[in-house]
């Protein structure tokens, strides 16, 4: 059962998505803004150094604590859909994730559409892991994780990687990812009453946005429909109070096939990406405790 703190965020989140389905739809500036905003509700570990950066020209914060191990990465990568969020949405995770997995984590403002379509975010996070390997270090102590839009690009980094060539990062961690942006395998036909955070219609939006035109079941937009063969070890983390929760159990299944060692954690009652809400909802620090031990195990 969802711990009460949890019950009571669903509850929040549920009133404010019926009472934008009774507004237009905003802008993506203005939705940029109002995301901007709530995350001032979930602020930075103050324990944890902020540090503003560019790697491989695309402009990071990059959160550590004391006694960090600067040999060991986590390159992360946030949601919105490829058309919201950035430096500023997901400090209460990237700040938390740098102390609990003792090592630098590396949070990226990369492009986003409309005004920067597919594969822009793509080419700016393959960008950073160079950076990062050009700087020193091993591809085995790097982790890449990233939550929805970011969950998916994750691993779309990961095939652009072995594809061109590149060593793997030892490990990825997709967090309630979009694995699948037509919704062919799951989320176009979902219930949506069952989420209290994500509609279809934004979904359907994002994608057009992101792709302009482009055919968005390419496997580096929609890493359900890649071959995934040569791929680290992943560990997926996906709430059953998600209308993408398909897009984790499906793909989970596809890499397992490919022989990917796959993790896959589902929590129970949980909204998308429920990480956001730390440390106020016990099930998100404990979610990041388990993201951290991963990252440790592999890249140590």
């Amino acid at each position: 059962m969802p711990s009460p703190e949890m019950q009571q965020m669903n509850d929040q989140l549920e009133e404010e998505k019926t009472k934008a389905a009774t507004l237009p739809d905003p802008s993506w500036t203005q939705m940029r803004e109002d995301y901007e905003q709530n995350a001032t509700l979930f602020p930075a570990d103050p324990a944890a150094e902020a540090k503003a950066l560019n790697l491989g020209g695309v402009p990071t914060l990059c959160f550590s604590g004391p006694g960090a191990d600067e040999k060991r990465a986590v390159l992360y990568l946030h949601g919105g859909g490829y058309t919201i969020g950035g430096l500023g949405s997901h400090e209460a995770i990237t700040s938390r994730l740098a102390l609990a997995s003792q090592c630098p984590v590396y949070a990226l403002d990369y492009r986003l559409a409309p005004e920067h379509p597919f594969p822009a975010a793509v080419d700016d996070v393959v960008s950073a892991f160079r950076a990062l390997v050009a700087g020193g270090l091993s591809p085995s102590r790097i982790a890449i994780a990233g939550d929805s839009a970011g969950g998916g690009l994750t691993v779309a980094c990961l095939l652009a990687l072995r594809d061109a060539g590149d060593s793997l990062p030892a490990c990825a961690v997709p967090i309630s990812p979009w694995m699948d942006l037509i919704g062919e395998t799951g989320w176009a036909e979902a219930d949506e009453a069952i989420d209290p955070m994500v509609t279809i219609s934004s979904l359907h939006r994002m994608t057009r946005d992101y792709m302009a035109g482009g055919d968005a079941r390419s496997p580096l937009a929609s890493p359900m429909f890649a071959e995934l063969s040569g791929l680290p070890a992943m560990l997926i983390q996906v709430g059953t109070a998600e209308i993408l929760l398909s897009d984790s159990t499906l793909f989970a299944e596809r890499a397992r096939q490919a022989g990917i060692d796959v993790t896959l954690e589902i929590e129970e009652g949980a909204p998308h990406v429920w990480h956001h809400f730390v440390p106020l909802v016990p099930e998100a620090t404990a979610a990041l405790g388990r993201i951290a031990a991963f990252v440790q195990q592999h890249t140590t």
